[in-house]
């Protein structure tokens, strides 16, 4: 027995050690919602870079953060919808206005570099999805709830109390049905075959 059990007073209420929430990684992008239409400007945006970059750029993925956060901020669609336009741009360009001298070997090279962003979006995307559910479990199953030592009604994040079911019900996919316990049985309902 360990001297703090020992100079526990009995029937006193200990106080369960509230853990701190695990901080996010500082390269985790924070969770939210954009419009997908907001890609669009993007896009363009970006294909005038392109152009004003030339047929042979330094950096020939510059488009690789916006995909990303496209995908982690507004899903599948807006993310391969860049992934795909601006290389589809850039081959365009490529084959009607820059016309090099290896213009295969160049669109080739943009469809692989194209292909590889497109699935680095898809993977964000299911890492935003990931993060997401993670946070609505831990927003579910974590914290310290104000319970009534009586009734066993819950406080609610507005101040109200309300009952247990409700509560848990509201925050996760559990259903309750009601039964009673052998204890309970036998002390509210006495008359019943199994109550006594």
């Amino acid at each position: 027995m360990n001297v703090e059990a020992a100079m526990r007073v009995p029937g006193e209420v200990i106080a369960p050690e509230i853990r701190p929430r695990p901080s996010r990684p500082w390269w985790l992008l924070p969770l939210g919602r954009f419009d997908a239409r907001w890609w669009w400007p993007v896009g363009c945006a970006l294909i005038v870079l392109d152009y004003a970059l030339g047929s042979d750029p330094a950096f020939p993925v510059f488009y690789t953060p916006a995909v990303i956060a496209a995908a982690w901020y507004s899903g599948r669609t807006p993310a391969a919808a860049l992934a795909i336009a601006v290389p589809a741009a850039h081959a365009l360009l490529l084959t009607l206005w820059w016309k090099p001298e290896h213009l295969a070997m160049l669109i080739a090279a943009t469809a692989f570099r194209g292909a590889a962003i497109l699935l680095l979006g898809v993977w964000f995307r299911r890492l935003a999805d990931h993060e997401a559910a993670m946070s609505r479990h831990i927003q579910a199953l974590e914290g310290l709830l104000p319970i009534c030592s009586f009734c066993k009604s819950i406080r609610n994040d507005a101040g109200e109390w309300e009952r247990l079911e409700a509560f848990i019900t509201r925050r996760s996919a559990a259903r309750f049905s009601h039964a009673f316990c052998p204890v309970c049985e036998r002390a509210h309902y006495p008359e019943l075959p199994g109550g006594k």
